[in-house]
């Protein structure tokens, strides 16, 4: 905070140095850190900030969920599939960490610290989701992270919404189409999971 009690001076912000590290393979641990994230603001309203956004990660997420028509996608892999692949999920929503891959640090002593706070208000099983695809496309995840990391009734919806996020926020970014391949075998597996469900 700065001499005058303002969080942001001149676009800038700084926040204390924290104990820990960011370590691979804690994915499921990662999993339960986003619910108590999400517990720790169940009951608040929903921001009125989150509808100003209108940045690359805002539009991919409102993509993933519906709320606007596709735009700006023509030749963006995978999303036609997996944005045809949705169905109606229920879950209650709330502030969840949309971001938390590589934003824990775990110390041997302390509670894990949350850092980059990237908020959506959305249901808490989209945040593991996308810690789910962020782990198997960048962090060297077994793809059977997909189905054991949240291993509940209808997780397959999360990881299509979580993966539509992924895809979308990059290609919003221009990222080269080369980048986007990251995502092909993600996406036939997820794509399998829902047709799976589906034949329920």
């Amino acid at each position: 905070m700065s001499r005058t009690g303002e969080l942001v001076v001149d676009g800038w912000t700084a926040f204390p140095v924290l104990d820990g590290e960011h370590k691979t393979e804690r994915w499921a641990e990662i999993a339960t850190v986003a619910r108590g994230f999400a517990d720790r603001f169940r009951g608040v309203d929903r921001p009125a900030f989150l509808d100003d956004r209108s940045h690359g990660w805002a539009r991919a997420d409102r993509l993933a969920w519906g709320e606007v028509e596709p735009a700006d996608i023509d030749g963006a892999p995978f999303l036609t599939e997996l944005l045809a692949a949705r169905r109606v999920v229920s879950d209650p929503q709330g502030i969840i960490h949309g971001d938390l891959t590589g934003n824990v640090l775990f110390d041997e002593v302390k509670a894990p610290a949350v850092l980059d706070l990237t908020l959506y208000w959305r249901p808490v099983r989209y945040a593991i989701a996308i810690i789910a695809v962020d782990a198997v496309c960048f962090e060297g995840a077994p793809m059977s992270l997909l189905e054991t990391i949240e291993p509940t009734d209808g997780f397959a919806q999360y990881l299509v919404r979580g993966l539509v996020f992924r895809i979308a926020t990059d290609w919003f970014n221009q990222l080269d189409r080369p980048a986007l391949n990251v995502y092909q075998d993600i996406s036939v597996r997820v794509l399998d999971l829902v047709s799976d469900d589906d034949e329920v």
